[in-house]
């Protein structure tokens, strides 16, 4: 049986590109190549991402997200599954350093720099955005790393993918809506219950974090950290093409959700102040899914001759 991209729905989306986005490349690997935290032969494959999820938004700040996001990848790769080296640093110092509390220093260079450009990049979004912005968005920075440091057992697929919600990273991206456009949203909007913005939310980083485990198959087939084999381990599908089916049918009934969701939610009267704010947030999430598709697709981060799609295979 063959598959194909084009089976999830979210590739009828449109595909939106930043106007600047080779500037804000450039500037922002300037920025991270100073700081030491990236890698040449790995940098392409993810650096592209950030000008397929926010548009329309200043160039500075473009640069500021993308050089976190940086900062973020080379975090994670002290406690990922197939880069961790065993040289991890330690938790309480990545957190001081982020609120601003202390600097760190560390004689192994790696981990120095990862303790550099956190002091860089949060220091950067502190002084450029609101402190009730900052504090949540240092919530999910403290959420990600808690789930990065423990691997949580799962016994159905609705387990797995909470778990993912989390692990995903998700949240990190779409808490940046805001810093990127300026549009900072008050709790009575986020708790407002016709709104819905904690699903959508919520809606938006599954359709990321699973379309994510379909596209990035290939290359964690070993892992049970992923939709397909949460499908198989979890014995909810007999066999790897039932998997497939499932993960898919997952994603698309996700996005199905969402496109409701946002549906009832524009259509909710809300005073011009507030609509103007939430019709580019609505905007922004939409942008999101689309990326969802439009830059696995386009990266060449996830070609490979195991792919799980037939049109992102590559063979040698």
């Amino acid at each position: 049986m063959n598959f194909n991209s084009t089976l999830l729905t979210i590739s009828n989306t449109q595909l939106h590109i930043h106007k600047d986005a080779d500037t804000i490349s450039k500037k922002a690997k300037t920025t991270s190549k100073t700081l030491g935290i990236i890698d040449d032969n790995l940098y392409s494959g993810h650096s592209t991402m950030t000008n397929y999820i926010y548009i329309d938004s200043p160039i500075d700040k473009m640069v500021n997200v993308l050089v976190t996001y940086d900062v973020l990848y080379f975090m994670d790769d002290f406690f990922g599954e197939d880069t961790n080296t065993g040289q991890l640093p330690e938790i309480v110092k990545i957190l001081e350093i982020w609120k601003g509390k202390k600097t760190h220093h560390s004689e192994t260079s790696q981990i120095n720099k990862l303790y550099t450009s956190i002091n860089y990049i949060s220091t950067t979004l502190r002084a450029d955005s609101p402190e009730d912005f900052f504090n949540k968005y240092t919530a999910s920075v403290v959420e990600h790393l808690s789930a990065s440091l423990t691997k949580k057992a799962y016994t159905t697929v609705n387990e797995y993918i909470s778990i993912r919600l989390i692990t995903g990273g998700m949240y990190l991206l779409i808490d940046l809506i805001e810093y990127v456009h300026s549009i900072y949203l008050n709790k009575a909007l986020i708790d407002n219950k016709q709104l819905q913005i904690k699903n959508l939310c919520r809606q938006c980083a599954l359709i990321g974090a699973l379309s994510n485990d379909l596209f990035s198959y290939a290359k964690e087939k070993h892992s049970d950290y992923n939709l397909i084999n949460a499908f198989l381990k979890t014995k909810e599908a007999s066999n790897y093409n039932q998997a497939v089916i499932k993960s898919i049918d997952r994603v698309n009934q996700i996005h199905s959700d969402f496109k409701l969701t946002i549906l009832k939610a524009k259509q909710t009267p809300f005073p011009l102040q507030d609509k103007l704010t939430l019709e580019k947030y609505f905007n922004a999430l939409e942008v999101i899914v689309a990326s969802s598709y439009h830059w696995q697709k386009r990266t060449s981060r996830y070609y490979h001759p195991e792919n799980v799609f037939e049109d992102m295979k590559i063979y040698n």
